[in-house]
């Protein structure tokens, strides 16, 4: 799990195929002192384990699903700039909002207005994803935590400020780019949850009258013969 909260960003420096993986290695940030093969990181949003390391170097590999939903190629993330954050710990503050690093897909990049120091992001999400979100609710963008300010249709408006351009490469989005954006986990919980109530109510409404249709004609062909 992960909080959305930014740690560093990194670049990708080598990109390589392997069968049907995508293998890449970033520049290790030198605030990451301590990491182990097996560790989780969010990257841009994906949730990768580290493969390898050195010094210099963090090392992942991205599946045949990851990359269908990203569309990421060699030619289109070589030399990009990702955001990094480390999988959350019991000691960890717990900012932002849970991310399981799984993204649902692609949000494009429509608007991008300053205000003041900051930046206003409007961004079109896939229709089936719109009943997840709602004003004040939060939505992840390239694996940063970010509060939904308004919607209008598939349209979704965040604020990006200072603190967030400078950790982020949100900075650096231009109108027409597609982010990784990822569904709040309780949002998704809590609308599976209460359509699978209304369907289970639904069946039992229905059983019960079907029960009551079988008693009453027994009833009356009791009385009848």
């Amino acid at each position: 799990m992960f909080s959305g909260l930014v740690e560093q960003t990194s670049s990708v420096f080598k990109v390589s195929k392997k069968e049907d993986l995508l293998q890449l290695k970033l520049e290790r940030p030198s605030s990451f002192p301590s990491v182990q093969t097996g560790d989780s990181f969010c990257v841009d949003g994906l949730c990768l384990t580290l493969e390898s390391f050195d010094k210099q170097s963090l090392a992942f590999s991205l599946g045949p699903e990851t990359l269908k939903i990203t569309g990421w190629t060699p030619q289109k993330i070589k030399n990009k700039t990702v955001n990094l954050e480390r999988s959350l710990t019991l000691q960890s503050a717990l900012g932002g909002h849970f991310l399981t690093g799984h993204i649902d897909g692609l949000a494009q990049v429509q608007k991008l207005e300053k205000k003041g120091k900051s930046l206003l992001l409007t961004v079109l999400i896939p229709g089936p994803f719109k009943k997840f979100f709602w004003k004040k609710g939060y939505i992840a963008l390239n694996g940063v935590s970010l509060t939904v300010n308004k919607i209008k249709g598939r349209s979704l408006e965040v604020c990006l400020i200072p603190e967030t351009l400078k950790r982020s490469n949100l900075s650096q989005v231009k109108e027409g780019d597609d982010l990784n954006f990822e569904v709040d986990y309780l949002s998704r919980f809590f609308i599976h949850g209460f359509n699978y109530f209304w369907k289970t109510v639904l069946i039992i409404t229905s059983l019960f009258f079907f029960l009551l249709f079988v008693s009453l004609l027994g009833f009356f062909l009791v009385i009848v013969t």
